[in-house]
């Protein structure tokens, strides 16, 4: 009986690790910070400085996102916590970070919580 539930353990393990191995193969995993500002950079700068402006940013696919979940002025909210130093561009340092958020817990649909 401890065989088959030391097996059955064992099997269920290797199939979750498996199947979060296939997502990130399949791009359903958590990018690598690094990598993502990569590619944002890559994607989005269009006058290839190395940095987005605020218009770039807001010319990617989060800014409609962003406009539809939070209101008109979503974009530039995120834009400027994330503009560490408030030079008007991002860099990628800024775009690996984490973007920290005022207050506690941000609700689905709250256009203050920014």
């Amino acid at each position: 009986m401890k065989k088959i539930l030391i097996a059955t353990v064992v099997a269920a393990g290797l199939s979750v690790g498996l199947s979060h191995a296939d997502d990130a193969k399949k791009g359903k995993g958590k990018a690598d910070p690094a990598k993502r500002a990569e590619m944002m950079l890559k994607k989005l700068d269009t006058d290839e400085s190395g940095t987005l402006s605020k218009e770039e940013f807001a010319a990617g696919p989060m800014a409609k996102q962003l406009t539809e979940k939070r209101g008109a002025d979503a974009v530039d909210k995120v834009f400027a916590m994330r503009d560490a130093n408030k030079d008007g561009e991002l860099d990628k340092e800024e775009l690996s970070k984490p973007v920290k958020r005022k207050g506690k817990g941000v609700k689905k649909g709250d256009k203050t919580a920014e």
